[in-house]
């Protein structure tokens, strides 16, 4: 590695000043932040990261005729691949009898997610199956469509202990053709595709949920539940400890060891293959995403806001901060992607309540 120039620890040292706890330097020689999404590697990234996708999310649900639409919570989860411990969280639902005959507290947080049977535990199809879920929820985002023409939607992907994704998506249908939350869920369940790269039929599993909610009701309190899934990594949900417990360390090394020897590609050769599917336990698929905006659609957000946007908008302001003192500051002209924010201010005070978390 180079020595850094008095220059570079200077530069560093001012991006550290902003809250990035590892800056990284550019092909060009400039210092910039890490844009680490993951909590436990960059804090302020990350709640950078998830306050942007926190005001798209709220823009398609608060920047706009909400009257004329209706709101649905979208739960979907993987098919099993083999029976696991059931151990409750602190504050959760009541604990039951787990497979092994115990019944567990969250005490055992050791065994959250770890296989009943490690050795009859189906870790290459999980981790198969996270390989696939993009392609899966592309059918199911049609399928959908197929139905009722005006869907937009906003998705998390989020690990569950087992070390497999699952989905929360708000989906936003117009009033005129809104379904009943049940009939909903059911056309999104019954959602098939095929595995481009070994041919098997992918499905989601037995358990989902759908929940109507109006925008002045549970808006806002929905978009908090959403945005805490943007931060973490399997290893920081198996357990809230900083060290992680050896039964779970073992099923996520099993999990790394079936992702490394799975095919990311029909010509994939795993032992070659430098692609970072292998060391995400399968995944390819972006954490969060929302429909976009084209000629016939009007995409999640009402006002058209993106991440490019917000980027480009925290980029004039820095710049207009680097004026010379005899030069006036500009005043910028409100960017279209934000506009209305008085109006969807009051209706997030109001939709918050005394219920809000």
């Amino acid at each position: 590695m180079a020595e850094r120039t008095p220059e570079d620890n200077a530069a560093r040292a001012s991006v550290l000043e902003r809250g990035c706890s590892a800056p990284i330097k550019t092909a060009s020689g400039i210092w910039m932040r890490c844009g680490s999404r993951i909590k436990s590697r960059c804090a302020s990234c990350a709640e950078l990261y998830r306050n942007d996708w926190a005001a798209i999310a709220r823009s398609g649900v608060f920047d706009g005729p909400v009257e004329n639409f209706r709101f649905y919570l979208l739960t979907l989860t993987a098919p099993t691949f083999g029976r696991v411990h059931r151990v409750p969280r602190d504050g959760g639902k009541p604990p039951v009898r787990c497979g092994c005959g115990a019944v567990h507290t969250a005490r055992d947080a050791g065994l959250r997610g770890v296989p009943l049977d490690p050795a009859s535990y189906d870790y290459a199809g999980q981790v198969a199956w996270n390989r696939d879920s993009g392609v899966l929820w592309d059918r199911t985002r049609r399928a959908l469509r197929d139905r009722w023409e005006s869907v937009e939607f906003f998705i998390v992907r989020e690990w569950q202990d087992r070390g497999v994704l699952h989905v929360h998506a708000i989906i936003r249908i117009a009033s005129a053709e809104a379904p009943t939350a049940a009939t909903l869920r059911d056309r999104a369940r019954a959602a098939t595709a095929v595995s481009k790269i070994d041919g098997t039929v992918i499905e989601w599993g037995p358990q989902a949920q759908c929940d109507a909610f109006r925008a002045d009701g549970d808006g806002a309190k929905t978009i908090w539940y959403l945005s805490k899934a943007l931060n973490y990594v399997l290893k920081d949900v198996a357990t809230g400890a900083d060290e992680v417990p050896v039964a779970v360390w073992r099923h996520q090394v099993a999990l790394g060891d079936a992702a490394r020897r799975m095919r990311c590609a029909p010509d994939c050769a795993p032992q070659d293959c430098a692609s970072l599917v292998h060391r995400r336990y399968g995944s390819r698929a972006q954490v969060v995403s929302a429909s976009r905006r084209t000629k016939t659609r009007p995409g999640w957000s009402f006002t058209g806001l993106t991440r490019t946007a917000q980027r480009a908008g925290r980029r004039a302001w820095w710049e207009s901060r680097q004026q010379t003192p005899d030069e006036p500051l500009p005043v910028p002209a409100a960017p279209a992607a934000v506009e209305k924010v008085a109006v969807r201010a009051r209706r997030e005070v109001m939709a918050r309540g005394p219920s809000a978390p």
